[in-house]
């Protein structure tokens, strides 16, 4: 059937009126969404030693067990055990501590004996494992052939605080394991005031790092509430401890992110906090990986302290026109005057 044109012209403007106020309608949503996204927050660069609990045995490495006849065994490496596991349980009941597994074994198990281990894998995935403890001839205990730790330590960096809420969050990227680089997971603990006695200087190929010193029985900054892929989150529970790194500022959507200026801040000596200037040469909106940012420090000061970024930067807050836009995340093993940061954006969901 043919329409009339005043007729298909009246259609032609109904439906561009339409499309119209759908569009007007996504455009006042996207506005509403990047509004609920941007946070006023007090930018962080406050060296922290960080102290993380692991919900279980961490089971940092396999060694043998010296038994009867000097005769060297290692119940962990029959069993399935590998480094980066952590044993949440042995024979249903829960440990926490290196100091309840190894009560456990001597107070419940005799020579011969089978234990069941539920262990989670480095991966995340959760396993079964059973394992035959042998009786080492130094001290005459039962062991499982594995060096183990209960906590996780290390020195990273706050990125901002949110004064509504007195929550902090640090460090830009999930906590792993140094030796095995296997991604530790959702962990609570504690984080304290730590100062920055000396630097081991970026190179080409060779990564530098802060050197931090702090105390687990003192000047204790706060509480870690929660661990991701970006980092920990906690709650400040002593302002004394707690320096900030600059005046109230929003943050940034990573559409406001732009190639150009900017600048970080670190501490990289003693306690004290600085600005740094840094070059964003790109920007990938569409990473995954806590490398949305790469920049180029260009700050002689910085240059001629560290090399350019080092472990323990992490968390440094990237600042540009006025608002919080990333942090630091990893250092560029071949050249570290280049880093990686992330969005802001990220960290906050």
């Amino acid at each position: 059937m043919i329409l009339p044109d005043d007729i298909i012209n009246g259609k032609k403007f109904a439906i561009i009126t339409a499309i119209i106020a759908i569009f007007l309608m996504l455009s006042a949503f996207s506005t509403a969404v990047f509004a609920a996204e941007s946070k006023s927050v007090i930018p962080g660069g406050q060296s922290i030693g960080v102290s993380l609990n692991y919900d279980g045995v961490y089971v940092d490495d396999l060694g043998d067990v010296t038994t009867n006849e000097n005769k060297a065994s290692s119940p962990a490496e029959k069993s399935g055990l590998a480094a980066g596991d952590i044993i949440k349980k042995i024979n249903g009941k829960d440990i926490k501590t290196v100091d309840e597994l190894t009560d456990y074994l001597n107070q419940n198990l005799n020579d011969g004996d089978c234990a069941e281990l539920t262990v989670r894998s480095a991966d995340g995935s959760e396993k079964t494992a059973e394992i035959f403890p042998v009786r080492d001839t130094s001290d005459e205990k039962l062991k499982l052939g594995i060096w183990a730790k209960d906590a996780a330590s290390g020195v990273g960096t706050v990125t901002y605080y949110e004064p509504n809420t007195e929550e902090f969050t640090a460090v830009g990227h999930e906590i792993s394991d140094a030796k095995t680089g296997a991604e530790i997971g959702e962990l609570c603990g504690d984080v304290y005031k730590c100062e920055i006695v000396g630097v081991r200087r970026g190179e080409r190929g060779a990564p530098g790092e802060l050197i931090g010193v702090y105390s687990e029985n003192k000047l204790k900054v706060g509480t870690v509430t929660s661990s991701s892929r970006y980092g920990v989150t906690g709650k400040v529970m002593n302002f004394d401890n707690f320096i900030a790194g600059g005046d109230e500022m929003l943050t940034a959507t990573p559409e406001e992110v732009h190639e150009g200026d900017a600048y970080i801040l670190s501490n990289v000596e003693n306690s004290k906090i600085e600005q740094f200037s840094i070059n964003i040469e790109k920007i990938d909106l569409n990473s995954d990986c806590n490398k949305n940012i790469i920049f180029k420090v260009t700050d002689d000061n910085l240059i001629s302290k560290t090399g350019g970024i080092v472990r323990g930067m992490s968390g440094s807050p990237i600042i540009q026109d006025g608002k919080l836009i990333g942090s630091v995340t990893h250092v560029l093993v071949n050249d570290p005057l280049h880093g990686y940061g992330v969005f802001i954006q990220n960290m906050q969901n």
